[in-house]
Formats: C-alpha cells, sequence, structure tokens
C-alpha cells in the first residue's frame, strides 16, 4: 500500500489529466459506441468524447518519463489519434450518406479500440505505472487486465473492419441532408 501511494504521488499533472480523460473517454465511448445512433445524444457524446480524446492525445505530449524526455515509439499514437478524429468527423461531411456514416462508424470504433482498449491495455503491463499501480504481488491481475482489454480492442476493430458490414444503398434513394439538418417532410395527406 506504501509503495502504491509512492507511485500516486510521483505522478504528475500531466499523467494525471491523462488518466482521467482516458478513463472518461473509455466509458463514454462504449456508451456512444453502443447506443441508438445519429440522433441528438449521440451527437453531444460524440463531440464530448472527441474532445477528451484531443486532451487524451494533448495530454501525452507532456507525458516522457519513461525515456528521460524523449519522445518514444507511443507518441506515434497522438498523430494516428489526432488523424482519426479528423477523418471521422469530416467524413460526415461527404455527398454520400451511406459512404460517409461507414467511414464515421469505422474510423471511430477502430480509435476506440486501438487507442483505448489496445494501447490502454498494455498501461497494465508490469513495470508500466498503471501496472505496478494495480499490483506488484501476482502477475494475474495484469495478464487478465491485459487480455480483456486487448482482446476486446480486437473483436472491435474486426468488426469495425469486417466486411459486409456497410448499410444496403438503393440507387433510386434521395440523398440524405447533411447531419444536423432536418429532412424536408413529406405531405402527410394529399391536398393538404
Amino acid at each position: 500500500m506504501e509503495r502504491r501511494l509512492e507511485l500516486i504521488g510521483a505522478m504528475t499533472p500531466a499523467i494525471w489529466i491523462h488518466l482521467v480523460a482516458a478513463a472518461a473517454a473509455l466509458t463514454l465511448g462504449a456508451a456512444v459506441l453502443w447506443r441508438r445512433k445519429g440522433d441528438r445524444r449521440h451527437r453531444l457524446a460524440g463531440r464530448a468524447w472527441v474532445a477528451l480524446m484531443l486532451v487524451v492525445a494533448g495530454s501525452s505530449l507532456f507525458i516522457r518519463e519513461e525515456r528521460d524526455g524523449a519522445f518514444s515509439a507511443i507518441h506515434v499514437l497522438i498523430v494516428v489519434t489526432l488523424a482519426s478524429l479528423t477523418q471521422g468527423v469530416l467524413a460526415l461531411r461527404g455527398a454520400d450518406r451511406a459512404r460517409a456514416v461507414r467511414t464515421h462508424r469505422t474510423t471511430m470504433q477502430a480509435l476506440y479500440a486501438a487507442a483505448l482498449l489496445i494501447a490502454g491495455g498494455f498501461t497494465f503491463l508490469p513495470g508500466r505505472l498503471l501496472g505496478r499501480l494495480v499490483t506488484e504481488e501476482t502477475a494475474l491481475p495484469h495478464a487478465v487486465i491485459v487480455t480483456a482489454m486487448v482482446g476486446s480492442g480486437v473483436l472491435i476493430l474486426a468488426r469495425a473492419y469486417r466486411p459486409g458490414t456497410a448499410p444496403p444503398v438503393s440507387p433510386q434513394a434521395a440523398p440524405s441532408p447533411p447531419i444536423g439538418r432536418r429532412a424536408p417532410r413529406p405531405w402527410s395527406r394529399s391536398g393538404r
């Protein structure tokens, strides 16, 4: 217990910000990914999730304790995260609605899986800060946490990129309005 308090006391503000934002993004992201899509709540929660991911990426710029202040290979995820967030958000502005939604969904699911579950799972390895905070006594909790997080991430990635997940598109269907705008309502009764 004393060792854990030492580790918590040694955490920099950047690590705390990163940890809290990542935990919030992990929780909110699960809710966004598995609830009804396209409604106002989804858009609001999605915007909050994007903001949290920006905080996660930004705060990680200041976490460089592992290599005496130098960037490491894990910092490549900052660029991947920013590029994925940009692609996922801008995808919704596409003219082809079905393709735009498919690109947005795939990008956001992949980012959630890769950045939060898989990369997050590896932070629980023995020797890493979260791994040392979880337990020093046995490797079993490390293996369970890492396997659960990485395994879940891999499953989500496989689901996001599996062929045939695109919604069917009818060539005769009228184009949908951009996200955030209402479609014109069809006349419910003829002659009125």
